[in-house]
């Protein structure tokens, strides 16, 4: 880890010949046969305790909940209020966070996604409902199924991605200082008959892969670090 930033972290990792795979979002998990050449290569080893403690105090520390994982972190997003950070976390846990504001459907039957135009203009998206006054997650995920004509029992959570801005300004319109946007994905019989546009697979990447959420749906994006609004 570092405590100054992520890209001196990056560079490290980068001379040391470390995979981005192992980045961890703020930290990297490194192999027990490789810690004699870190350490050699200028790592400094601490204890896990020491460890956290440095992170919370320079600011760089992600949080994230059991059976979680931090793909990608991005401080700075330009998309966000300046100082603000854009998390990418998969999850294995049943539900998202408590402070989630928007749930996203992924849609696949043979060898397709169902996607949806985004209301800017730009581009594609998945099928999206945001979290109304009153509701949890839950609720706009059941609607979102209604929606689109299928059930969301069942639907798996794939992760999420956190906004974490400190210093709002006028036109962001989420909570603060963080709001989560969930990703699920629903499997069911019939989801073929699911009216709408089916981009087929090979397009995807292509059309879909500058999204700050297509990182939890292609691990190859995760490795190469691509997030974007």
């Amino acid at each position: 880890m570092s405590t100054t930033s992520y890209a001196e972290l990056h560079d490290f990792a980068d001379r040391a010949g470390i995979s981005r795979r192992a980045f961890e979002g703020d930290h990297y998990d490194i192999p027990e046969e490789r810690y004699a050449d870190v350490v050699t290569a200028g790592a400094v080893p601490i204890d896990g305790r020491e460890l956290l403690k440095r992170l919370r105090d320079s600011g760089l520390r992600i949080s994230k909940r059991k059976h979680e994982r931090v793909v990608m972190s991005t401080p700075g997003a330009p998309w966000l209020p300046p100082g603000s950070r854009a998390d990418v976390i998969a999850s294995r846990q049943d539900s998202p966070p408590p402070n989630t504001v928007v749930v996203r459907a992924v849609v696949r039957s043979a060898g397709a996604m169902l996607v949806v135009e985004r209301a800017d203009g730009r581009g594609l998206d998945l099928p999206t409902r945001t979290v109304g006054d009153g509701e949890i997650a839950q609720d706009a995920l059941w609607a979102l199924g209604n929606d689109l004509g299928v059930l969301a029992e069942g639907a798996t959570l794939l992760g999420y991605v956190r906004n974490v801005v400190a210093h709002p300004d006028s036109t962001y319109p989420w909570p603060t200082p963080t709001a989560c946007f969930a990703l699920f994905e629903f499997t069911a019989p019939g989801l073929a008959d699911v009216a709408g546009t089916w981009l087929p697979s090979a397009s995807l990447a292509a059309e879909l892969g500058d999204r700050h959420w297509w990182a939890l749906i292609d691990p190859g994006a995760r490795a190469a670090g691509h997030v974007h609004p």
